[in-house]
């Protein structure tokens, strides 16, 4: 689960996007006063403090903040390249976590002008010390984690070597390092991986492996937000919302679970990128069948006005699968067994099997095709192709060699977004590469890969931006 080794063009525009983020959170910090955690602080406002052990941190109260009435803490772990200042430039008050204490901390580990998250026992304890000394200052239920790019790494690092310390972790444009835990005693933890699937500075595949394997190794609270066409920046509402999952899913109130499902299922409008995706319908659902006696540890009180609504929401998220279902089942037709051949059905199905989740109505398609058990057999594939584009080949016989492994490894989401530049780019030169009519007819089946995923999506997002939240 580690990253592959990145091309050199992506390696500059980490750079580039490192320095513009440094940029923007230096702007947004030289707003912010100093000022010494209290509950007597002004609410809704962002402030810089240095902790005990020497590290700085932004910190804010959510409205209404009273020390009698314990409210939930997150703890914002930037990337590479930045510091402290990173959280409150990229996640404002009006869209990150309203009701929470929110602080955004210094990286234990000092580089050139910046601050790292790293694996070291010395990085876990500070960032422990520091957890210790927020709850001896302010009236704290429970932390949750949200990290980004190198951050996101440290976050699920930390869940597997301090589990009592966190109910949830939000692991952004990340994964897992491979040297983590993932012991047993995180198994109360909430995990979720949101990932960007065309992120070009780590790999969207990387999230999937991370998910995948606690998966396997029966975690029951792990979950994969995949943020369709985005990249590698961050997004404040959609964290908040995989927050609220974890949220939801650790918490022993039906109403405060409900409050969180039903925050997820809220349409947003496009954020400040102008970028927008579908609701996270997984999610909702599995928050939701808690309250209905099913799920991870189902909730022992729930009142029936709470219940009836779980209930009913549930009821549209299934009516919502079927209706994809329905449109997946046409446009399929007589290709049952999922053969590429330019259709919509490719970017629809895989899309909407990840984003639906243990919705009914999409499992029963799912089992129906036997979508699962050819994903499996596709993983030759995709190791194929991935091998021939890493590898030292010449050009030549890398074209040829990935162009033969996509027809084997089509049902796939997690190449990377440099994938069609690279193929189209040695379509262009083909003359210049001496490429054979064989392989270059092969093109065809790229042509019917990206013909699947572009009418796909556009496919799917017809449907799903329809979706509106019941009325109550």
């Amino acid at each position: 689960m580690n990253q592959h080794a990145l091309p050199r063009a992506l390696s500059r525009l980490l750079v580039l996007v490192i320095a513009l983020l440094a940029c923007v959170g230096a702007a947004r910090a030289a707003e912010l006063a100093e000022r010494e955690p209290s509950a007597s602080a002004p609410t809704q406002r962002d402030f810089v403090w240095t902790a005990r052990n020497g590290l700085r941190f932004a910190w804010r109260l959510p409205r209404d903040y009273s020390a009698s009435q314990p409210v939930h803490l997150t703890l914002i772990c930037h990337g590479t390249g930045l510091d402290h200042r990173w959280g409150p430039a990229n996640h404002p008050v009006e869209t990150f976590r309203p009701h929470d204490i929110v602080v955004s901390l210094d990286g234990p580990s000092p580089a050139k002008d910046s601050r790292l998250f790293l694996d070291g026992d010395d990085d876990v304890e500070r960032v422990a010390e520091f957890l210790a000394e927020m709850r001896e200052r302010f009236a704290v239920r429970s932390v949750f984690l949200y990290g980004h790019s190198q951050g996101g790494f440290f976050v699920a690092h930390y869940a597997g070597a301090r589990p009592k310390d966190v109910a949830g972790v939000v692991a952004h444009a990340s994964g897992m390092w491979a040297q983590s835990k993932s012991s047993k005693a995180s198994h109360g933890v909430a995990y979720s991986f949101l990932h960007g699937t065309l992120d070009p500075v780590v790999p969207y595949s990387q999230s999937v492996g991370a998910r995948d394997f606690l998966v396997k190794g029966g975690f029951p609270r792990v979950k994969l937000r995949r943020l369709e066409r985005y990249n590698h920046w961050p997004n404040a509402v959609r964290a908040g919302e995989e927050l609220d999952w974890c949220q939801g899913m650790t918490t022993t109130s039906a109403a405060e679970a409900l409050e969180c499902a039903e925050r997820i299922l809220a349409a947003k409008a496009p954020d400040e990128y102008q970028w927008s995706t579908a609701v996270g319908f997984a999610g909702a659902r599995a928050v939701l069948a808690r309250l209905v006696g099913k799920g991870v540890e189902p909730l022992a009180e729930v009142d029936a006005a709470s219940l009836a609504r779980a209930r009913e929401l549930l009821d549209a998220l299934e009516r919502e699968g079927a209706a994809h279902a329905a449109a997946l089942r046409k446009a399929l037709g007589k290709n049952k067994t999922l053969a590429l051949d330019g259709g919509a059905w490719l970017g629809h199905l895989l899309a909407l099997r990840e984003d639906f989740r243990g919705v009914e109505s999409v499992e029963a398609l799912v089992g129906e095709l036997g979508l699962e058990r050819a994903q499996e057999r596709h993983l030759d594939g995709v190791r194929a192709l991935e091998k021939a584009w890493y590898g030292s080949l010449p050009d030549a016989e890398k074209y040829a060699a990935m162009l033969a492994a996509l027809g084997e490894g089509y049902l796939y989401e997690g190449y990377g977004p440099e994938l069609a530049e690279t193929l189209e780019q040695w379509r262009a030169g083909e003359k210049r590469l001496e490429i054979s009519k064989k392989v270059s007819k092969s093109y065809e089946t790229y042509e019917r890969w990206k013909q699947g995923w572009s009418e796909g999506l556009e496919a799917y997002a017809k449907l799903w931006r329809k979706w509106k939240l019941p009325a109550r």
